[in-house]
């Protein structure tokens, strides 16, 4: 072969040796570098003035204003005046726990001072308890044209045996003057008014309020009682309606229109056939053979309300072991089978 054919017509070595040039990379995207935001300028003296009496639309104010100048015009967002309203409430509470704390030591052997402390609600309402609840609900109110009832401590802390509420409590530092010859008022630093009689009153005296409101309360709950009630089974009906009831009344709405509202009315059955027994207008084993039908529907509903775990196993269990005492007395001393 031509040599000089050869060299022209023949790829070099060298060449073929030599590596390809690389293919250029793509070229990378340029990055977009967004503009910063324009400083929000500080706001000025007209501007907090109009906002400060503006609707409570704080979400539109925030794009002006800053955090400190919404706190400085006093305007402020849902959640921190959620926040700062149960902080108050809380403040208030212990105030009152405090106040009341301090009452409820000076009523121990107190027969010659009235003391009415701001109530923890709204409305101007003052509180007396113990001895000044008493001697104002039966030696005072009726006199000085005011209506006044004593009443069962509804407060889960320092519970006290007589309460009673009165409101526009200027007006009756005045007008107890009139009615108690020689009483002095005296406002205390915490709010309390002090009212301090001329003389104690004797323990007779005192006696006798108690007694007044003790005879009360009694007669209450006599007209609420059956007449010829066997205390250990009626015992055993207040225990599971005590029980039952506010437990029924905290179940979610489904679950109160599924099963709660039936176990309500099955304790009220069971109550309205017992009071017709005792009224002796129903026999006796046919009053037990209802109240029996009515227990074993408040057995069912309990079952239902531990299957689905809205009640813990262990408080159905406990609610269910008084309901089969109940259903054990019923049987025993209705029907007849031990």
């Amino acid at each position: 072969m031509d040599e000089k054919y050869t060299q022209q017509t023949m790829f070099p070595l060298d060449d073929m040796l030599t590596p390809a040039p690389e293919k250029e990379k793509k070229k990378e995207k340029k990055e977009v570098k967004l503009k910063p935001k324009p400083a929000v300028p500080p706001a000025t003296p007209l501007m907090k003035r109009v906002a400060a009496k503006a609707p409570n639309n704080v979400k539109s104010l925030k794009k002006v204003f800053s955090k400190e100048e919404l706190a400085e015009i006093g305007r402020k967002g849902k959640d921190e005046e959620a926040e700062d309203t149960r902080a108050l409430k809380d403040v208030q509470r212990e105030k009152y726990r405090a106040v009341k704390r301090r009452v409820k030591e000076l009523e121990i052997g107190n027969q010659s001072q009235l003391f009415a402390f701001p109530s923890l609600g709204e409305g101007g309402w003052y509180k007396m308890i113990e001895f000044s609840a008493l001697f104002y609900a039966y030696r005072l109110a009726d006199r000085m044209g005011r209506k006044a009832r004593v009443m069962k401590d509804s407060d889960r802390f320092l519970k006290a045996h007589f309460v009673t509420s009165l409101t526009n409590i200027e007006k009756f530092a005045e007008d107890i003057k009139n009615y108690e010859e020689g009483v002095t008022v005296e406002i205390a630093g915490d709010g309390v008014y002090i009212f301090t009689l001329p003389k104690p009153v004797p323990d007779d005296e005192y006696a006798a309020l108690r007694r007044t409101e003790e005879t009360r309360r009694e007669r209450l709950h006599n007209t609420l009682k059956p007449k010829d009630m066997d205390p250990a089974i009626f015992s055993a009906l207040l225990m599971v309606e005590r029980q039952l009831l506010p437990r029924i009344k905290k179940l979610e709405k489904n679950y109160y229109d599924m099963i709660g509202k039936t176990m309500a009315k099955d304790i009220h059955k069971i109550l309205t056939a017992y009071g017709m027994l005792t009224d002796g207008l129903i026999e006796r084993q046919e009053v037990g053979r209802i109240i029996l039908r009515y227990v074993n529907s408040l057995m069912a509903g309990l079952i239902l309300l531990a299957e689905l775990r809205i009640w813990p196993y262990d408080v159905a269990a406990l609610i269910g072991e008084n309901a089969n005492t109940l259903k054990r007395l019923i049987l025993k001393d209705f029907i007849g089978k031990a």
